[in-house]
């Protein structure tokens, strides 16, 4: 029997978004949700088959059609639970590709061991993981309310606020070839009102616009300049929260040097992530604490950085850190209702852990040479970075003869250690590495020009 369906195990935000992506997707998608009283609401919210029980034992697998399926996502919010779903799928129904959602290093390495010993096919998904290097290359751009790495850190997609001071207001994006010339640097996303599109040449971008640029790492300095970020020349960066997320991260940016402090309001934890930072300054207490924060100097603090399992206390933090004049404000939220509000607020950037596992877990799903992948805010737009093979539709010609499908843009491609903005007159040929943007409904379509 041929295999075709998608089993989701557990229904939270995470689960639920992807099951909803994946039918949209034109997918056959079963959801398993152990909650009773949430099981109705999943029936009514998504288009999918819903199934209720514990998705970690074989007789509700086998209920919910684990044998017809071709891929399963454990996606729940325990480690445990999901590396079960992922061991009984691969080795009891033998299903061929199984994404586990893991948040614990120990749980990654056993099932990583585990992996290797059955010849699995499958991707592991940490959260807190892609949290922390979002965070980290986020910080790397000052001004970006959002920022990606791709072509071996090459390249990055950055999202800006267009102010009316800005050299881009007013700009046609074909123009921005004659401001870079030979460089790249491209339009390749912008978000204005309610509304998201991939920019044509003629499009003008306008004050007020959220516009991501992909841009080479070297030329970031003048896509900063014309947007008109100006520097912070301080260098200390708080940390609200020594959740793993904080302590990983704080113990990253001192590795590159950076001075940092952390508020932890836990006492115990606020000890143990003094002991694993000295000689960095560890402070116990609230990160919502007005006078606590004025201890801490903030306003001698470049960035501020909330990470607490609390996301409504992050938000809280980040304005009050913002209106006692930190430089920058990052929250970590999941709430989608709150993710849109980014930059309208008074906070600089929002770290979704939902739509770095959704990204994640699509960039495996895609497959076809899919090397890695970023839905930007709100998961409207994706961008997709892909090894072209021989013998696929996008290495058939000049791209304009390709004929990608409306709403899918090639923003760069990159060939050996050459980086560029490729023409409609240029050829991919195998082994390039391209970096496409599309519509989120677009995505699943570019499979058959990907697959030789």
């Amino acid at each position: 029997m041929e295999r075709k369906g998608i089993l989701v195990v557990g229904g939270g935000l995470v689960g639920q978004t992807l099951a909803a992506k994946l039918s949209a997707d034109g997918q056959d998608v079963t959801l398993v949700e152990r909650d009773a009283a949430k099981v109705g609401e999943l029936m009514d919210l998504l288009d999918v088959q819903v199934v209720e029980g514990n998705g970690s034992t074989a007789p509700v697998l086998r209920r919910a059609g684990i044998e017809s399926c071709s891929l399963v996502v454990a996606s729940t919010d325990r480690d445990e639970v999901n590396v079960v779903v992922g061991l009984l799928a691969a080795e009891l129904f033998h299903v061929p590709r199984v994404v586990v959602r893991v948040r614990d290093a120990d749980h990654e390495e056993g099932f990583r061991i585990a992996g290797r010993q059955h010849s699995l096919d499958y991707a592991l998904v940490n959260p807190e993981a892609a949290a922390v290097e979002r965070i980290a290359t986020l910080l790397e751009v000052p001004g970006a309310l959002d920022v990606s790495a791709f072509m071996d850190g090459d390249l990055l997609v950055a999202g800006f606020r267009i102010e009316s001071s800005s050299d881009f207001a007013g700009l046609r994006v074909t123009d921005m070839r004659l401001l870079f010339a030979g460089t790249a640097t491209l339009a390749v996303a912008i978000h204005r009102g309610p509304d998201w599109f991939i920019p044509h040449g003629a499009q003008v971008i306008e004050a007020g616009d959220l516009v991501y640029f992909a841009t080479s790492r070297r030329d970031l300095g003048d896509v900063l300049a014309l947007v008109g970020v100006v520097e912070d020349d301080r260098s200390r960066i708080l940390i609200g929260g020594a959740s793993s997320i904080g302590l990983s991260l704080a113990k990253r940016l001192k590795e590159r040097g950076q001075r940092v402090v952390v508020i932890e309001n836990d006492r115990e934890r606020a000890r143990h992530a003094a002991d694993e930072l000295s000689p960095s300054l560890v402070i116990a207490g609230k990160v919502t604490d007005q006078g606590l924060l004025e201890e801490s100097q903030i306003e001698n603090v470049s960035t501020f950085v909330a990470v607490t399992e609390d996301h409504e206390t992050n938000l809280v933090a980040c304005l009050l850190a913002k209106r006692l004049g930190a430089g920058r404000a990052l929250a970590l939220v999941d709430n989608p209702a709150l993710v849109a509000m980014v930059g309208s607020v008074g906070i600089d950037a929002i770290i979704s852990q939902r739509l770095l596992t959704i990204g994640l877990t699509m960039q495996y799903i895609r497959g076809a040479g899919v090397r890695s992948g970023a839905a930007l805010l709100e998961d409207e737009v994706e961008i997709m970075e892909v090894e072209a093979v021989r013998g696929c539709r996008l290495t058939s010609g000049p791209l304009m003869d390709v004929k990608l499908p409306r709403g899918v843009l090639v923003a760069a491609l990159k060939r050996g250690e050459k980086l560029a903005i490729p023409t409609g007159r240029d050829t991919v040929e195998p082994g390039d590495h391209v970096l496409l943007i599309t519509t989120s409904g677009m995505a699943s379509k570019l499979t058959e020009y990907l697959e030789p």
